[in-house]
């Protein structure tokens, strides 16, 4: 019989009551919904280079179970309170492996008992690291002792418009031992708009014949208020598996020395320091960033701008107004949108006041761009309207 999960209220959310064997815990994912299960691997990273799950190499080919793609990303408990931005947004399941002797410290953290006002990641079922967890694992085929660095390796099922990426044989040979462990594993998703709508347009407006990895000055993209550079490590590994040479520059206020490290640790352990950038700059005047970004604008190099939930009227008017932005150049930006004209808007955050109305960017952008995506969508937590929008500049 398959464990029941006890659905406790918040105020007594406790990791005890959902632990479950690996054995039922593999029952529940071939009856979820979703083919892919992620978990949270919270053992020390020795402890997970010597061992640990990775999706069932082979199955019969007359078997009649789901297949199952496990997501498996090691933050050890030493450090996971410092490295949550990489943990999946608050609403989102997942499962977490963890020793016996750290579960009071994980259930601290992960379900809020340590703070005034808990605010809980939704861990669903909790496997703990022992021997008998191991040994279900090697008989059900989902035990690992590779170099945890081909656990990286595996590539993840990924939802676009277009997942076909062209890449000539005579290129291949020469970019494979430089993008075959990309994308890496990760448990958070970045914004709908990058991943699904301009990330598309970059591998499609990008020649490979004419820019290739070795190329010594790839063209920019630049992400507005990156904050913890999710977004900005997301297109870079995806450009970089895709065979296509950006470099992705990460635009904050808030990037004083402590959050630089922060950034740039975080893209070097995925393995995309040489890919992206970050630098300090005031993002509410446009002109200041023309005269800091001019060597790029004038050589137009830079093939696209994106923020993501972040919204300066008086800039994104001067972007669209803008002289020294040239033909082909991509915007995009994803942000709180009242999804018809004259609709209200029924949630306390954000401020009505820096909600977008429906044409607003439309109008904006008209006259001297083509709108290629024009969207209403709703946020995945509390169901918030929003708009993916992306032009290009006639």
């Amino acid at each position: 019989m398959v464990e029941k999960i006890i659905d406790d209220a918040p105020s007594k959310i406790t990791l005890q009551n959902r632990i479950v064997s690996l054995y039922n815990w593999w029952k529940l994912q071939e009856t979820s919904e979703s083919s892919t299960a992620h978990i949270l691997d919270l053992r020390p990273f020795e402890e997970h280079k010597k061992r640990f799950l990775s999706s069932p190499a082979y199955r019969e080919p007359s078997s009649s179970s789901p297949r199952v793609d496990l997501v498996v990303v090691p933050i050890s408990i030493s450090v996971v309170e410092k490295r949550s931005f990489e943990l999946p947004a608050r609403h989102v399941q997942f499962s977490i492996l963890v020793s016996k002797s750290d579960l009071g410290r994980a259930n601290c953290f992960l379900c809020g008992s340590n703070r005034k006002r808990p605010n809980p990641w939704k861990v669903v079922h909790v496997l703990l690291d022992t021997e008998e967890l191991w040994s279900q694992a090697h008989c059900m085929g989902i035990f690992n002792r590779e170099d945890v660095q081909k656990l990286h390796g595996q590539q993840h099922k990924r939802h676009r418009i277009d997942q076909e990426v062209s890449i000539t044989d005579t290129t291949r040979t020469s970019i494979t031992s430089r993008i075959r462990q990309f994308p890496l594993a990760r448990l958070w998703q970045p914004d709908p708009m990058v991943e699904n709508v301009l990330f598309t347009l970059l591998t499609k407006t990008h020649s490979i014949d004419q820019q290739t990895l070795s190329n010594e000055s790839p063209r920019q993209v630049w992400d507005f208020a990156a904050g913890a550079g999710r977004d900005t490590a997301f297109l870079a590994e995806e450009l970089l598996a895709a065979g296509k040479a950006y470099q992705i520059v990460a635009i904050d206020h808030r990037y004083n020395e402590k959050e630089t490290k922060i950034v740039n640790d975080f893209w070097d352990r995925r393995g995309i320091r040489n890919q992206t950038a970050s630098i300090k700059l005031n993002l509410s005047n446009w002109n200041a960033i023309e005269n800091t970004m001019a060597s790029v604008l004038t050589t137009k190099q830079c093939a696209a701008i994106f923020c993501v939930r972040f919204w300066k009227p008086d800039l994104v008017k001067a972007i669209a107004q803008s002289g020294s932005i040239y033909s082909g150049l991509l915007f995009g930006i994803s942000h709180f949108c009242k999804p018809s004209v004259g609709a209200p808007w029924n949630f306390d955050h954000p401020n009505e006041k820096t909600v977008l109305e429906r044409h607003q960017l439309s109008d904006l952008f008209q006259e001297q761009w083509d709108i290629l995506h024009d969207e209403i969508a709703l946020d995945s937590d509390h169901g918030r309207t929003m708009i993916h929008f992306v032009a290009r500049r006639r």
